[in-house]
């Protein structure tokens, strides 16, 4: 049921946007002549229903479908401004830059903008107070440690995703928070009664049912009762987009990762590989002479360098890139890149290739051998990942798929990588990643790379 709240929420939301892109089209054309007539209509209804399609994804880049970020506020403002500037600027560029309609609007265009930027903050305003926070609520019973209530308090509170922690049904003694809009519980025996009393309709398991004594039977009388039973990692990772390896065994996994099932979707994906690397690949070859150059200038060494990386089944492979660093970076071994803002290894215009990803380039020619794809977890250097699969063994799953050139570890978690524990992190969302990879899933990281590019973030 909350998964169902969720896309439902999220399609009201892109039919809300839609309905105020074709809204303020009509108050333009009204301002604009007085009166709607079906010439002007006719004129301007498919180029402009072009453009909504386009700001649906624009905004999509932007971050304004995440539920994670849908909360009023000056950051929220910041965000839907930020956006809708984009969303202008692609506008501007299908008219002039793709004439394939018989208009060229300027005034209607402007107008239009302001139309949808006051009409569409208001919607969202509305939205997020009165849909986002409102629509499907769920009344939430923890069961669990106190501990452990304490950070899914924290997890739900910072959401959009409609939970309420309104009772917790603790299975270990110890330190209670203090919060009056919960109630506390300790039998487990009471669990109907506290269902009832308590109006839960969703039951959030901090254990598997076998783990805690009495609490099978318990959860078996529920199936009877209108109420969701949802595992703790399952919401999680909704509302993260990450698996919590430390509430994960080797079960989990054994119930969760099926290959077989993934044939297909990775037959598809190096198809769309090589149908993308190679018109990529030749748009690119006319920037190499300018990065060399720019390299060449900014510092003393080779334009290219190469380095074995670990790719799929643990198979290694050489990748090229564009030099960013001095020649000597590793004179004192490998190191994890640190944040491209401030790394000293870096020289001037290595910093920027770094920050714009051009430096990745070459890399194209590793995505048409196979060795990489446009998407996947990003390929770690052998001598990492020795030492971070003796410190999570869970680490070698990434070595189920062809790693890639930019995956959902990188769009999600944008902190440097300067050590292992940052690489354990990450391993959450690339987890995540072989779990639930599809050619959507791919569609989104693209989409998001971009977003991420543009706004210089990350490494």
């Amino acid at each position: 049921m909350f998964r169902f709240g969720i896309t439902f929420k999220r399609l009201l939301l892109v039919c809300g946007d839609l309905a105020i892109f074709q809204g303020a089209l009509l108050l333009t054309l009204l301002l604009r002549y007085g009166r709607i007539e079906p010439g002007a209509w006719n004129l301007h209804a498919a180029p402009f229903g072009v453009v909504s399609a386009l700001w649906i994804v624009g905004s999509y880049i932007a971050g304004l479908y995440d539920f994670n970020v849908l909360k009023n506020g000056i950051k929220f403002f910041r965000l839907y401004l930020e956006g809708m500037i984009a969303n202008l600027a692609v506008a501007l560029a299908f008219f002039y830059l793709i004439p394939i309609f018989t208009i060229e609007p300027r005034t209607n265009l402007f107008l239009y903008f302001a139309i949808v930027l006051l009409l569409g903050y208001g919607w969202r305003l509305a939205y997020n107070r009165y849909v986002a926070n409102a629509l499907f609520r769920n009344r939430v019973l923890f069961i669990g440690s106190g501990m452990d209530a304490a950070k899914i308090r924290t997890l739900l509170a910072r959401s959009a995703f409609g939970f309420d922690l309104v009772a917790i049904l603790e299975t270990n003694a110890g330190p209670r928070f203090e919060d009056d809009r919960i109630a506390w519980f300790s039998s487990i025996e009471r669990l109907e009664e506290i269902i009832r009393d308590q109006q839960i309709n969703t039951v959030l398991l901090g254990h598997r049912p076998e783990e805690i004594p009495g609490l099978r039977d318990a959860l078996y009388k529920t199936l009877f009762l209108p109420v969701a039973l949802i595992d703790r990692t399952a919401l999680e990772e909704t509302i993260t987009g990450r698996v919590p390896l430390e509430y994960v065994s080797q079960t989990w996994f054994l119930e969760h990762l099926r290959e077989n099932e993934k044939t297909w979707y990775e037959g598809v994906k190096r198809v769309g590989d090589i149908l993308l690397a190679i018109p990529f690949g030749i748009l690119t070859l006319a920037l190499y002479p300018f990065i060399a150059l720019a390299i060449k200038t900014s510092s003393r060494g080779p334009v290219l360098y190469s380095q074995i990386r670990v790719g799929k089944f643990d198979k290694p492979f050489r990748i090229w890139k564009f030099r960013t660093m001095h020649v000597d970076a590793e004179k004192n071994g490998p190191q994890f890149t640190a944040d491209a803002k401030t790394d000293p290894r870096l020289f001037p215009v290595g910093r920027i290739l770094r920050r714009l990803r051009l430096d990745e380039f070459p890399q194209i020619w590793n995505v048409l051998r196979g060795d990489l794809s446009f998407i996947g977890p990003r390929p770690e250097r052998p001598e990492f990942v020795g030492q971070l699969t003796e410190r999570m063994p869970y680490y070698a799953l990434r070595h189920l798929t062809r790693p890639g050139l930019t995956g959902w570890a990188q769009v999600r978690f944008l902190t440097p990588t300067a050590s292992l524990e940052d690489n354990l992190k990450k391993l959450q969302y690339d987890v995540y990643y072989i779990k639930h990879r599809s050619i959507l899933l791919d569609i989104a990281i693209l989409l998001k790379t971009v977003a991420i590019v543009l706004r210089r973030q990350g490494t």
